[in-house]
């Protein structure tokens, strides 16, 4: 930090661009029963299967939908579709038989509804291609920008079924025979389902660029030189500190104590 900034004062006040916030909202979802997709060899698996279990997922994409709200100016609806990545083991219906690991994939839509405020002007760059760039978004459109953090889901439960009333019977059992009720999109019989329910925490925003007044105190100039490790493996891993706390796990009155010193 350089001495005009430790003295509370700066040279001067310059105008950047950047992205504010007009509205957010944490969400914290329970995602019931979504229907786990497999490829071809997987669902051979679950099709010969007597337990399914999923011990993580995590979320790999999401897909961003931004309309404006009907006679509502400046509230604009997000639809966000999620993709999770699923980790399986199906265990077989062969005794002995080894537990398999595969992967599998789900999706989830929510909609909130935000204000992000209004914009029509169009932004031109002259480090991108012609086409217009409307509020930073290179698009023919006047839209905010939505974005969403999230961590990886927790996985609450999990579903084997053979048909879309009642849960996989014992090995065996020919699912031809049983018969269901009917759901969308219709339900094969032949291949049996996995269903998972998470749990989502999740921060959505609205988010527009504008142009900000901001006090200039210096130039950030790194104080830290620039140095080329020439150690070896060994040498690297001798200034490691031993990592005491993993043979050693903390007792439950340790965290406690460190809780209680936080909070003073």
């Amino acid at each position: 930090m350089s001495d005009l900034a430790k003295n509370n004062s700066f040279n001067d006040a310059v105008c950047v661009e950047a992205m504010r916030v007009f509205d957010s909202c944490s969400s914290q979802d329970c995602l019931e029963d979504l229907l786990v997709n497999v490829d071809a060899q997987t669902q051979t698996l679950l099709n010969s299967a007597s337990h399914v279990k999923i011990p993580s997922a995590e979320v790999i994409d999401a897909a961003f939908t931004v309309d404006a709200v009907p006679f509502n100016k400046g509230f604009y609806s997000v639809d966000i579709t999620y993709t999770f990545r699923l980790e399986m083991e199906i265990t077989p219906c062969d005794e002995g038989g080894a537990v398999t690991d595969a992967i599998g994939s789900a999706r989830f839509n929510k909609k909130v509804i935000l204000f992000g405020s209004e914009g029509n002007t169009k932004t031109f760059r002259s480090d991108e291609t012609n086409a217009p760039a409307i509020n930073g978004c290179s698009c023919c459109s006047t839209l905010p920008i939505a974005s969403v953090s999230v961590v990886d889901p927790i996985v609450l439960g999990t579903k084997f079924i053979c048909t879309p009333c009642q849960p996989v019977p014992p090995c065996g059992f020919d699912c031809n025979d049983a018969q269901g009720c009917q759901e969308e999109p219709p339900f094969d019989p032949a291949n049996r389902q996995v269903r998972v329910t998470l749990g989502q925490f999740s921060v959505i925003k609205l988010e527009r660029p504008v142009p900000v007044l901001v006090p200039m105190y210096d130039y950030c100039i790194p104080l830290k030189e620039c140095s080329s490790n020439t150690d070896s493996p060994c040498e690297v891993f001798e200034r490691i500190s031993f990592p005491t706390d993993e043979f050693f796990p903390r007792g439950l009155e340790t965290e406690d104590s460190d809780n209680t010193e936080s909070a003073e």
